[in-house]
Formats: C-alpha cells, sequence, structure tokens
C-alpha cells in the first residue's frame, strides 16, 4: 500500500496538462515565435490554433494569443520527473519545469511619411483692406479735389496702395511636401524555454508500507 505524505498539485495537473500538448512546448514556442515575426504560413497558425483550442481560422488574433498564453501559464504549473537515483532503503526522484518565459525583443519599424515643408510665402491680396483703402483715398480725394472725379481717382490710388502694403507683408505656410522615413522602435514578445529544478520525491519502505516525502534540495 502507498501513503503519500505530500500531494502536489503538480500530480493532479500532469495528466490535463500533458493532454494540452505541454510534451511539445518547445514546439509550440517556435512556432508561435515564427508567428510573431510574420514568417508562419497559414496552415502553421491553424496548426497552433488547433493546439490551443480556438477555431483555427489562420488569422492569430487577441483570442489566439490569449489562448497560448493560457496554455503557457498551465504548462509552466507542471513538473515532470526527470533524474532518478537509489538511495540506501529508497529512491529520489528529481522533479523539474520546462518554463516558457518573455523577453521583449526590439525591432525598428519604418514607413515613409511625407512631411510638411515649412517657409515664407507673400500675403494675398485682403479685400476688406484694399476696400477701405478706396473709402480712404476717395475721401481725402473729394477733399482735395472737391469733384467727383478726384474721389474716384482718390479711391482707385488708396485701394492700390493697400493692396501694395498687404502684398508686402509675408507670412509662414506649408510651401511643399518631402518623402522622410520615419523609424521607431517598437518590441515583440519571443518565447524562450528555461528548465529549472522544482523538487525532488523519496521514496521507501517501512513496515511493509511504501511512502513518498516530498523535499526542497538547498
Amino acid at each position: 500500500m502507498k501513503t503519500l505524505l505530500v500531494l502536489t498539485t503538480a500530480f493532479a495537473l500532469s495528466g490535463s496538462v500533458l493532454f494540452a500538448n505541454c510534451d511539445r512546448i518547445s514546439e509550440n514556442n517556435a512556432l508561435y515565435k515564427s508567428i510573431t515575426q510574420s514568417a508562419a504560413s497559414k496552415s502553421d497558425i491553424k496548426r497552433l490554433q488547433q493546439i490551443v483550442g480556438v477555431r483555427a481560422d489562420g488569422i492569430w488574433g487577441r483570442r489566439s494569443n490569449r489562448a497560448f498564453e493560457d496554455l503557457v501559464s498551465k504548462c509552466n504549473s507542471y513538473s515532470y520527473p526527470s533524474d532518478t537515483y537509489p538511495i540506501s532503503d529508497g529512491i529520489v526522484t528529481d522533479y523539474y519545469q520546462d518554463k516558457t518565459v518573455f523577453e521583449d525583443i526590439p525591432y525598428k519599424s519604418c514607413s515613409n511619411q511625407k512631411e510638411p515643408i515649412y517657409g515664407k510665402i507673400q500675403g494675398g491680396t485682403d479685400p476688406g483692406a484694399v476696400v477701405g483703402g478706396a473709402i480712404v483715398g476717395g475721401i481725402i480725394g473729394k477733399v482735395v479735389s472737391d469733384t467727383d472725379g478726384g474721389t474716384a481717382l482718390g479711391a482707385i490710388i488708396g485701394g492700390a496702395l493697400a493692396n501694395e502694403n498687404q502684398k508686402a507683408k509675408t507670412k509662414t505656410a506649408i510651401v511643399g511636401y518631402e518623402d522622410k522615413t520615419i523609424c521607431t522602435t517598437k518590441y515583440k514578445r519571443n518565447p524562450r524555454n528555461t528548465i529549472i529544478y522544482s523538487y525532488s520525491t523519496i521514496t521507501f519502505d517501512m513496515d511493509g508500507r511504501e511512502y513518498v516525502v516530498e523535499f526542497h534540495r538547498n
């Protein structure tokens, strides 16, 4: 009869996690990496979607990504036996975890954009200023000549002077566009596998009964 003194969740989860393809987590990570690098074929995307349990439509979106992260989280909680060796009156088994960690890998993303070019341009004709100048010129012409002809001449001269005054003014405005390559730094989450020690067990017989004790190495 076997007595378990310490039972961890790893034993309970091992069957379901293995069913969730944790035994092929390295292969799954390689598929995911190719997707993030836009190097995966549609069939590869469908394959990983089937593994993580979402609709295999060949389009990797938020739902697929969330399902993959859930799979990684489950697989990271699983510990599997690796090294087994006998000691006096017992057997020691070491358990390890094949953990997936994500690294933010920087990359440069560039795009061609049109950048505005600013410069000084001559002021255009301001109808209000021209009309105002014509009115003032007309009044002055009337006063000087006291005739309608003088008024008209003054209006023409006043309007022309006001127009030239507006043209002499400059303003800053967009005078054209130039093509520029704009680059920014973005990040991709790349999975990486790492093996870490989890715990150990010692199995031994005492008084006709088998015991399993869990412990951690220092």
